[in-house]
């Protein structure tokens, strides 16, 4: 298996534990796709989802952000939320 990210691991959480999902955190490959034809978040869930992930980790997406690409696995999820808080702390 795979070594996931604490960013990751919190997404997972999210999905699992926050979002009305019925997904076992176990079942949750980072690499599957969000939506339908894979973890199967639907557009009203993705919504919440943002929401979520901007109060956990005190981030805000601009519009240019939210993008299939951007949100097209947890992995892919994850290391942008890693970047985007790094590149909050390297902000002077």
């Amino acid at each position: 298996m795979t070594e996931i990210s604490s960013t990751q691991q919190t997404l997972k959480e999210i999905i699992a534990n926050e979002l009305e999902s019925n997904i076992d955190i176990n079942d949750i490959e980072v690499t599957a796709s969000l939506y339908e034809d894979g973890i199967g978040l639907d557009s009203i869930s993705i919504v919440n989802f943002i929401v979520l992930i901007e109060k956990k980790f005190n981030i805000s997406f601009d519009d240019m952000d939210v993008n299939a690409r951007t949100f097209s696995s947890i992995e892919k999820l994850g290391d942008f939320i890693d970047t985007k808080l790094s590149n909050r702390g390297s902000i002077s």
